[in-house]
């Protein structure tokens, strides 16, 4: 039964990465599809027990990385996609894919940093923008006036972290 779980969450997210690549957004309905099967899968293999695991592991991404999404550095499609995980594998089971996924990612934006020679220039803008936002007094999307290359599609790390937990990757 293990394994339909993580075809079904596999096949979700691979669809997602697609999406996120080619138009920049993840459609909400593959987020429903994937709260669907999760919270199915959940509750066919842990009866009552598994909405609570389906609810905790959905909305421990929200509880994690709702400051970042705040502030607009990660993007509403890639935390529902992380809710999504949480719902098919529970909240320790999210919560090992989302350190994944931000050690993968870290790994993938400095390697693409390394390869535009554009590290300065991003701690540069980062600089200003908390200095922009304490002289201000006031909060404002960090991704605003950055250009596409410079943004990550954070789906791509989530699908490796999930590789990862899988035992797929390494």
């Amino acid at each position: 039964m293990r394994e339909i779980q993580l075809l079904a969450l596999l096949c979700i997210v691979m669809a997602s990465v697609l999406f996120d690549l080619q138009d920049g957004r993840i459609p909400n309905s593959i987020v429903a599809t994937g709260f669907l099967l999760g919270g199915t899968y959940q509750l066919f293999t842990e009866g009552i027990l598994g909405m609570l695991i389906f609810l905790g592991g959905a909305f421990l991404p929200l509880v994690l990385f709702g400051a970042f999404y705040y502030f607009r550095m990660i993007g509403a499609g890639d935390v529902k996609l992380l809710c999504v995980v949480g719902s098919f594998l529970g909240p320790s089971g999210c919560f090992s894919c989302i350190i994944a996924a931000i050690l993968f990612g870290g790994v993938i934006s400095l390697a693409l940093m390394a390869r535009r020679h554009s590290l300065n220039e991003r701690l540069v803008c980062f600089s200003a923008y908390v200095s922009r936002c304490s002289r201000a007094g006031k909060w404002e999307s960090y991704l605003a006036g950055t250009e596409k290359e410079a943004r990550l599609c954070f789906s791509v790390p989530v699908l490796m972290g999930i590789l990862y937990y899988v035992g797929g990757i390494i």
